[in-house]
């Protein structure tokens, strides 16, 4: 008798569930905002204290090696202690060197890789190489040296 008392909600429960459509497989990426396609990369002396900024003053520090030359710049917002490095403008697993001063040039090698997801192609930066030196990556949007 109770199972019968029961029939006509499990039957609505039953054409809700139905009625349901699953749009989990169909991503709207018109309402989707991308991941960061750049990471920060911050120089501190050993007592932590900011070198960017402060030692090195510039407005555009210069990324380069044999084939690419680009301009980075301290963050416009939140932490001008670091540098912005996009992505799409650095190749992975590749020599670079970065001017600080005219007189002050260090290397820098990126290990990253790039996957397309529904919407956007997303980066992981995996493992980085300052001068010679592997650096453990704790925070794949943020990398900060030691000088």
């Amino acid at each position: 008798m109770r199972v019968l008392n029961r029939l006509p909600n499990l039957f609505v429960i039953f054409i809700v569930l139905l009625s349901c459509e699953n749009d989990d497989n169909n991503v709207d990426c018109t309402t989707a905002l991308p991941a960061p396609d750049w990471f920060e990369i911050g120089f501190f002396n050993s007592q932590g204290d900011p070198l960017i900024g402060t030692v090195y003053q510039q407005a555009d520090f210069r990324l380069f090696n044999s084939e690419t030359e680009i301009f980075i710049s301290p963050m416009l917002f939140g932490d001008s202690d670091r540098l912005l490095v996009p992505y799409r403008e650095i190749e992975s697993n590749k020599e670079y060197y970065i001017e600080l001063t005219p007189s002050d040039m260090d290397t820098l090698n990126f290990n990253f890789e790039s996957t397309q997801g529904p919407c956007f192609l997303n980066f992981d930066l995996q493992e980085v190489i300052y001068n010679g030196d592997t650096i453990q990556v704790l925070n794949t949007n943020r990398v900060d040296f030691i000088k």
